[in-house]
């Protein structure tokens, strides 16, 4: 990779950490499905544009944004608002084995023993995370995330193997799909979207303009381009990033200090990781 491509490689996933602990007190006031829906409309609003036509086939962008977008957000963010950003953040993790796998599975690329044993190694580290006695986090919060993370993998393997778009016209597309699915389920599954628009203050507003321009509007540009240009298991081991970024986010916006389990989790998570997307050597092959 070009040395511009890997900072901008860099970009989305510390993007990512620092919105996902945003996000956490912005699920306090919003229902999380509505939140994710009004980001996406917000998205929507600044990239997509109805008058241009895309290379991608429709199905493959419909799917994506179904799996990647509206799904996958229903799910994290669900999680996010049942347990502390730091866990969430950890566990958000398991989106690099999954997107490594949907890669194989599309065959963009070829899965090894080593790579084999990395993906079940951060895997475990996962389970462990979400095995923690619920004092310190709601298991059933943690699994809605490791879900939210394997509808995206899926999502990028798709993505990576079909798309032939900029990621912005890319994103913008996708978000105006996923944003009326996100609407239909707040709709069905939440309460209390009427009081928490009305009562919502500047503060509120202000997070959730973070989280759409940052977030998702320049995270995803580049995170879409990028794949359009490298193959997923180039562009994946990036998001190794968010677990650094995002614990120091969390304690510093938010006073969080993870429970030595929970550090212990993400640290087997990380070395799974490590395996996962370290460039393999002729041996493995």
């Amino acid at each position: 990779m070009k040395w511009r491509d890997i900072v901008l490689a860099s970009l989305p996933p510390t993007l990512w950490a620092v919105t996902y602990v945003i996000a956490k007190p912005a699920t306090q006031r919003f229902p999380p499905i509505l939140l994710t829906s009004i980001v996406y409309a917000l998205t929507a609003v600044a990239l997509f544009r109805p008058w241009v036509r895309l290379q991608t086939p429709f199905w493959a962008v419909f799917a994506a944004a179904t799996l990647g977008c509206g799904l996958q957000s229903a799910l994290i963010f669900s999680g996010i608002a049942r347990v502390p950003a730091t866990m969430a953040i950890l566990v958000v993790q398991s989106q690099v084995p999954f997107a490594v796998l949907a890669a194989w599975a599309f065959g963009q690329e070829r899965i090894n023993y080593s790579r084999f044993v990395g993906i079940a190694l951060s895997l475990i580290g996962v389970a462990s995370v979400v095995g923690i006695p619920s004092s310190t986090g709601d298991i059933g919060g943690l699994l809605l995330i490791v879900l939210g993370t394997l509808s995206w993998g899926v999502a990028q393997g798709i993505i990576g193997t079909v798309s032939l778009d900029p990621g912005g016209k890319l994103m913008g597309t996708m978000s105006a799909l996923a944003a009326p699915q996100l609407l239909v389920m707040s709709l069905l599954l939440e309460t209390g979207q009427r009081t928490a628009l009305l009562d919502a203050n500047l503060e509120d507003w202000a997070a959730v303009a973070v989280l759409a321009i940052a977030g998702f509007v320049a995270a995803y540009v580049i995170w879409y381009g990028l794949l359009r240009r490298y193959r997923v298991d180039q562009i994946a081991p990036f998001a190794l990033l968010m677990p650094i970024i995002g614990v120091l986010s969390a304690f510093l916006l938010l006073g969080e200090r993870p429970s030595p389990i929970a550090l212990g989790g993400g640290l087997i998570i990380f070395a799974g990781l490590a395996i996962v997307v370290r460039e393999p050597s002729k041996a493995d092959l």
